[in-house]
């Protein structure tokens, strides 16, 4: 489950979306409302592969090291996120925050990687270290609305 979340964070990173002009009948029927409601389905054709790499991350080790999700096939779609900006957050209910609710479900259709590795280069070689491969079909389902704030300490 923490990889699915986390797979899924990482995925959104990767998004982006062209907004459209609403034409003026369907602004007239819009209501007032905070936040916004995001659904989308990402598809993966042969022999697609992810790299990650931080460059800026101070770590002891100065070896620059590569997350690599290769040969990633299949699809994630997930249904319902939202986001919010609330105003009533904190001890004293005064705080401004960012508030994360997760999607309603995540639908993985055919979902596989040959595997997940660290190493030195974007591109998986012999150096590169074997994580976990994945191959996952079917849905998750969060009924709990399960919401994460993000808010300024200073």
């Amino acid at each position: 489950m923490k990889y699915a979340i986390l797979l899924t964070a990482f995925m959104s990173s990767l998004v982006s979306a062209e907004m459209s002009e609403l034409a003026e009948d369907e602004l007239q029927e819009t209501t007032a409302q905070a936040g916004i409601t995001l659904s989308a389905r990402f598809e993966f054709g042969d022999d697609t592969r992810i790299s990650y790499n931080n460059a800026d991350a101070d770590y002891k080790d100065p070896q620059e090291y590569w997350l690599v999700i290769d040969n990633l096939t299949g699809a994630i779609e997930m249904k319902g996120m939202k986001i919010d900006l609330i105003n009533d957050f904190g001890p004293s209910g005064s705080v401004g925050a960012v508030q994360v609710t997760l999607p309603d479900e995540i639908v993985y259709d055919e979902l596989s990687t040959d595997g997940i590795y660290v190493g030195p280069d974007r591109e998986v070689g012999a150096s590169h270290r074997f994580i976990m491969g994945m191959d996952i079909d079917g849905s998750l389902q969060f009924p709990a609305a399960t919401r994460m704030n993000i808010f300024a300490i200073k």
